[in-house]
């Protein structure tokens, strides 16, 4: 198993609690994020958790392909979002999400933890990079639009 960690963080103009929202709320994450295709909740999440199985679109080379992966909302505070993914064979995601005032807006700054077979870390960490750079400025046109 192989482990990396990157962060990013964007400025939007709104405010924390608006932030916050959008990005706690899978359902609305297929608007957001480059690779989700599909949403589904689950009927049977642990006590305090909110449980989705998504759906990402990647490609490698010229082979386009569909993985399935479970995502948790850890916890939901005033200003912070923890989530964490497993997605077999053995890939975790985990990804907490502040939010904080700045000016006339906030900055939603993410830190992600990967976690996965060696053979699959390279692949897979370009792809979470890219993908994350592109849902904040993604999520800043949203609420800013």
């Amino acid at each position: 198993m192989k482990q990396g960690t990157f962060e990013r963080q964007i400025f939007i103009q709104s405010d924390v609690k608006t932030v916050v929202g959008v990005v706690a709320n899978y359902n609305q994450h297929h608007k957001i994020h480059p690779l989700i295709v599909k949403v589904e909740q689950a009927q049977d999440a642990p006590a305090g958790v909110q449980r989705f199985f998504i759906t990402d679109q990647l490609q490698w080379g010229p082979f386009k392909f569909k993985i399935k992966y479970r995502a948790d909302i850890i916890s939901v505070t005033q200003d912070t979002v923890h989530t964490e993914a497993f997605q077999s064979p053995g890939t975790y995601v985990t990804n907490i999400t502040k939010v904080t005032p700045a000016q006339s807006g906030v900055t939603l700054h993410e830190t992600i933890t990967l976690k996965t077979p060696d053979l699959l870390f390279g692949y897979a960490f370009q792809q979470a990079q890219t993908a994350h750079e592109e849902m904040l400025k993604r999520i800043k046109h949203f609420i800013e639009a």
